[in-house]
């Protein structure tokens, strides 16, 4: 079990450096979900400039993404090359020897989920008013921070089933 924890500990913690490797990448695509958070919290929107922003964010969100997939995986040469059949392969085999990896690492989700979402949504509002300000600053925030590193995760996560060694084929 500890072997499990190690290695779904693992994969937080090469999001966490990819992340701080790649700041100014990931700062400058979350900053675009996080000024339509912040400004979508703090005025009323025509919905034209609504719908408009809203697919901003998303393409920020897909670049995000697809940089985060090209740096982690097309750039690793020893994953890189492989092809959509391998990558299955791999895929199914890591899941097959570690799925309480893969469950350890869904519950480090779920408490990231607690404190970032649960706490400042929940528990804070409960506790004292909040305003139109509290959040938007916190919606920003968590652009900023939780959702393109949980994005990143995800991405380490796919990384991590691509890099481990496999049995042979038979």
């Amino acid at each position: 079990m500890l072997n499990e924890l190690r290695i779904a500990t693992a994969v937080p913690r090469w999001a966490l450096d990819f992340f701080r490797r790649h700041l100014v990448m990931v700062m400058a695509l979350s900053a675009v979900p996080a000024v339509e958070r912040f400004t979508g919290q703090m005025s009323a929107r025509d919905p034209v400039l609504g719908v408009t922003l809203e697919l901003t964010t998303l393409a920020a969100r897909v670049a995000l993404i697809a940089l985060a997939l090209r740096f982690a995986i097309q750039q690793e040469p020893a994953i890189g090359p492989i092809g959509a059949a391998e990558a299955g392969r791999r895929l199914r085999a890591f899941s097959a020897r570690h799925p309480r990896s893969l469950v350890l690492q869904a519950v480090l989700i779920a408490l990231l989920f607690v404190l970032a979402d649960v706490v400042p949504e929940r528990l804070v509002p409960a506790l004292t008013p909040v305003g139109p300000l509290y959040w938007a600053v916190l919606l920003a925030a968590k652009n900023l921070t939780v959702i393109p590193f949980t994005m990143i995760w995800l991405v380490g996560a796919v990384r991590q089933a691509l890099l481990a060694p496999t049995p042979a084929r038979s």
